[in-house]
């Protein structure tokens, strides 16, 4: 019997730790939403937010801009703000999900917070990438921003990523055969 309240103590206690995020009720709508460290999972749970499984099924990218994006994706990692309640993150983001599964991006490589209507994550995350609109996407290679889209995309997320990407990429190429010559 100790041993079981053991096991379910340091259970409750590693869920407590896991979770970097926490449910808040919206000042405007009063509807749930998640404010802090999050992974795509987490809005797939959320049983409010079917707006998420809708827009990844409906969702069709361009599938030239995925077979780029499996050549290029290794070294690069995302940095992804969004709001629950945001009209533009409840399309992008279930948009990015889908490009990132298909082109065979580690979802690991994806670091995810909510942010409330004041652009507030749970620490001070908001504030050192600078948010003021949501979804931002913030694409990174190693500790450096390469780019990002904030708001909305110019052509679709996955040709927005690709024109950040490939040239950043063929950059770093050129660089590492200079080296050589």
């Amino acid at each position: 019997m100790k041993h079981i309240l053991i096991i379910a103590f340091l259970f409750i206690s590693f869920q407590t730790i896991a979770q970097d995020f926490v449910r808040e009720k919206d000042r405007k709508t009063g509807k749930v939403l998640l404010r802090g460290q999050m992974k795509f999972d987490d809005l797939q749970d959320e049983a409010a937010y079917n707006w998420f499984g809708a827009g990844v099924t409906k969702y069709e990218p361009k599938e030239e801009a995925i077979e780029n994006l499996k050549k290029y994706h290794k070294p690069y990692k995302f940095i992804v703000f969004l709001g629950t309640w945001c009209e533009d993150s409840q399309v992008i983001i279930p948009q990015l999900y889908k490009v990132l599964t298909l082109a065979g991006i580690d979802l690991h490589s994806v670091e995810m917070y909510g942010v409330n209507r004041d652009k507030e994550a749970l620490n001070a995350e908001s504030k050192l990438y600078n948010i003021t609109r949501v979804p931002t996407i913030i694409v990174m290679h190693q500790y450096r921003e390469v780019g990002r889209i904030t708001e909305s995309v110019a052509s679709t997320i996955e040709e927005d990523i690709l024109s950040i990407i490939a040239p950043d990429y063929q950059k770093l190429e050129q660089k590492r055969l200079n080296r050589f010559k």
